[in-house]
C-alpha cells in the first residue's frame, strides 16, 4: 500500500512538471481564491474547468481534489483519499457539464487548503490545474444576520422587516426564527464565493405591548450554534390606562394631593382636571385639595400628546367623618309597642348601640345604606322612660337620648277605654232587657197588671167601709186610665190568646228603631 501512494504521488508529481507533454495553454479552471465556511457547518466549494474539445466526445469523466501537499482529499475510489477526508468529501458538480463543485461535511479546522482539482478524460487526456488553487477561510461562529425594519411606527401599522444571513452550505441552511409572531417568508439566493444568502421576511402589525421592545432575528446551524440580532421599537400611541391616583382615604377638613397617570408614547405634555361641574384651573399632573369635605364630588383628568387626548375614569374620594345621629331619628309607639329608631351617617359606618341606665339592649334589626346605618328597637310598653342611641367610629362618637311612653299615661288610657266599655254595657243591657220583657209578656189575660198604687188603694178601701165604694169606683177609673195609658204606650204590642207565653211577637222593628 505504501509503495502504492508512493507512485501516486510520483505520477502527479510528473504531472506538474508536465512529462505528459500535454498542451495545457486551453486547459483552465474557475475556483474563488477563498471561500468562508463555519466550523462543523458545511462547505461547497464551487468550480468549473475547460478543455480542448476533441474530435469525438469523451463518455467518461475522473474528477481528483488533493491538496497543495499532493495528498488526495477526494477520489471517486475513496480507499484513494487520506483517511482524514474520507466520507467527509464529495463531488456535487456534473464532470459532463464543466461543473467540478466539491462538498466537505463537516467542515474542520483543519480544512483549509489550498486545494487543486485534476480532470482525467478517459481516451483522452488528463491536466492538473496547479495554477487554480483555493483555500478555505474557517470560522468558529458565523456573523450575525443582518436585520432591516422601520423602527418608528404608528400603532396598528403593517411593519415588515428582514433578516438575512450568509452561509456557505446549501443543502442544509441555518433556520430563522422571529421573536415576534407574524407571517414570515423565506428566500435563498446564491452570492459569489460560495456563499449563499438565507432571507427571512415578516409582517405583523404593531401593539402598543411592541413599543420599546426589541425585535430579534436568529439564524441557527447544525450543530446548534446560533446568533441573533434585534432592533428596538419605537410605537407611537395616545394615552391608555388614564388613572387619577392619590390616597384612598382622607379626614374630612384635611388637604389631599392627586396625581393623573398614563402610559402614552411619546409621554403626555399636558393634563387638564375636570369634576361634574366643569374643567378646573390646574393643568399639570398633580392636583391638591384644601379642606375636603364629605360632599367634595368625583374628579377625572384628561392626558394629552401628540397622538390624542383620553380622560380618566372618575375618582371618589373616601372622605372620613365623625357619626351624626340624624334629626328623624325618633321613638314611636303604639297600644303595647314601643318602636325606636336611631339613623346615623359616618364613614367608615359607625357601630350603633341602645342603652338603659341599667345596661345595654340589643338592637332589632341593622340596615345599612352606603355611609347611613339604621338601627331599630322594639319593646313592650313601659319598659323605660329613656333610652339612648351610641354610635362609633375611627373618627369620633355620638349619643342620642329618647324619651319613649311611660306606664302612667297608657294606664290612663286603659282606664279611659275601660270606663267607656262599661257605660255602654250598663245601658244598653237594661234597656234591651226591658224592652224584651214588654215585648215578649208571660199573660194572655187581657186586663192588665194593677200598679203598687193601686194595691195601697185597695188595702184602704178595706180599712174603711164608709169609702170602699167610692174608692174601688174610683181604682176601677185609674185602673181602666192605667190600661189605656199602657195600651198607649205599647200599641204596637199584642198577645197571643194561644201559643207559647214567652214567644215574642214580630214586627217590632218599629218599636225598637231607636235603640
Amino acid at each position: 500500500m505504501g509503495i502504492e501512494k508512493l507512485t501516486w504521488r510520483f505520477l502527479i508529481h510528473c504531472i506538474w512538471l508536465g512529462v505528459w507533454g500535454v498542451d495545457t495553454s486551453s486547459w483552465t479552471a474557475e475556483v474563488p481564491n477563498s471561500v468562508s465556511g463555519l466550523q462543523g457547518s458545511c462547505i461547497v466549494i464551487p468550480c468549473s474547468f475547460n478543455y480542448p474539445e476533441p474530435k469525438i466526445k469523451p463518455s467518461e469523466f475522473t474528477g481528483i481534489w488533493f491538496k497543495d501537499t499532493y495528498e488526495v482529499i477526494y477520489h471517486p475510489d475513496s480507499s484513494n483519499a487520506i483517511t482524514d477526508y474520507r466520507h467527509r468529501t464529495e463531488l456535487v458538480g456534473d464532470l459532463r457539464q464543466k461543473n467540478c463543485s466539491l462538498r466537505i461535511d463537516p467542515l474542520h479546522r483543519s480544512d483549509e487548503g489550498p486545494f487543486t482539482f485534476r480532470i482525467e478524460i478517459k481516451n483522452y487526456n488528463k491536466a492538473s490545474y496547479k495554477d487554480d488553487r483555493v483555500s478555505i477561510a474557517v470560522s468558529s461562529s458565523p456573523d450575525p444576520p443582518s436585520l432591516s425594519v422601520m423602527e418608528e411606527v404608528n400603532v396598528g401599522e403593517e411593519v415588515s422587516a428582514s433578516c438575512s444571513v450568509s452561509h456557505s452550505c446549501p443543502s442544509d441552511p441555518p433556520r430563522i426564527t422571529w421573536s415576534h409572531s407574524g407571517t414570515p417568508s423565506i428566500q435563498s439566493q446564491q452570492q459569489t464565493k460560495g456563499q449563499w444568502e438565507e432571507t427571512s421576511t415578516m409582517t405583523f402589525r404593531s401593539s402598543i405591548a411592541d413599543n420599546n421592545q426589541p425585535l430579534v432575528c436568529t439564524a441557527a446551524y447544525r450543530g446548534g450554534m446560533t446568533v441573533s440580532s434585534s432592533k428596538t421599537l419605537n410605537v407611537k400611541y395616545a394615552p391608555v390606562d388614564v388613572k387619577v391616583k392619590g390616597v384612598s382615604s382622607v379626614k374630612e377638613g384635611d388637604s389631599v394631593e392627586l396625581r393623573c397617570s398614563s402610559d402614552s408614547n411619546p409621554a403626555a405634555h399636558s393634563y387638564r382636571w375636570h369634576n361634574s361641574r366643569g374643567r378646573l384651573s390646574t393643568t399639570g399632573p398633580t392636583l391638591t385639595l384644601e379642606n375636603v369635605t364629605r360632599l367634595t364630588e368625583a374628579l377625572y383628568c384628561t392626558a394629552i400628546n401628540t397622538e390624542g387626548q383620553v380622560p380618566s375614569s372618575p375618582l371618589k374620594l373616601n372622605i372620613e367623618y365623625p357619626p351624626e345621629i340624624k334629626v328623624d331619628s325618633a321613638c314611636t309607639s303604639d297600644i303595647s309597642m314601643v318602636t325606636c329608631l336611631c339613623i346615623v351617617d359616618s364613614e367608615p359606618p359607625s357601630t350603633v348601640e341602645w342603652s338603659l341606665p341599667a345596661g345595654h339592649l340589643p338592637s332589632t334589626r341593622v340596615e345599612m345604606h352606603g355611609s347611613v346605618t339604621m338601627v331599630t328597637l322594639q319593646r313592650a310598653l313601659g319598659f323605660s322612660e329613656t333610652v339612648h342611641c351610641h354610635a362609633n367610629n375611627t373618627q369620633g362618637n355620638a349619643t342620642l337620648s329618647f324619651t319613649v311612653p311611660t306606664n302612667d299615661k297608657m294606664f290612663l288610657l286603659y282606664v279611659s277605654i275601660g270606663i267607656t266599655a262599661f257605660v255602654v254595657v250598663v245601658i244598653v243591657i237594661p234597656m234591651s232587657a226591658c224592652l224584651l220583657t214588654k215585648k215578649c209578656g208571660t199573660s194572655h189575660s187581657d186586663q192588665p197588671v194593677a200598679s203598687k198604687q193601686d194595691m195601697d188603694a185597695s188595702k184602704s178601701a178595706s180599712s174603711d167601709p164608709s169609702t170602699s165604694r167610692k174608692e174601688q169606683k174610683d181604682t176601677s177609673s185609674e185602673t181602666h186610665a192605667n190600661y189605656y195609658t199602657n195600651d198607649h204606650l205599647y200599641g204596637n204590642m199584642e198577645a197571643e190568646e194561644d201559643g207559647d207565653p214567652y214567644e215574642c211577637v214580630g214586627e217590632d222593628d218599629a218599636v225598637y228603631g231607636n235603640i
